[in-house]
C-alpha cells in the first residue's frame, strides 16, 4: 500500500520543476528530522520540562546569591 503511494507519487513529480522538487524534499528531510529528534528525547528530559510551566520559579540560580 505505502510502496503505491511512493510509485504514484513519483510519476506525478515529473509534472514539477526543479524548485518544486526541491521543496518537498527539503520539507519531507526536515519533517524526518524532526520527528527523529522527538523521538530521541529522553523521558526525564521530557518531565522535568513538563513540570517547569508549574514549578513557581522556588528553583532559580539567582536565589543562591544573598545581597
Amino acid at each position: 500500500m505505502f510502496s503505491n503511494l511512493i510509485h504514484s507519487l513519483l510519476r506525478e513529480v515529473g509534472n514539477l520543476n526543479a524548485y518544486g522538487l526541491f521543496s518537498f524534499f527539503l520539507f519531507f528531510s526536515f519533517f524526518t528530522g524532526v520527528l527523529v529528534w522527538a523521538f530521541a528525547l529522553k523521558k526525564n528530559h521530557l518531565s522535568h520540562m513538563a513540570e517547569l510551566p508549574l514549578d513557581g520559579g522556588e528553583k532559580n540560580s539567582t536565589d543562591k546569591i544573598q545581597s
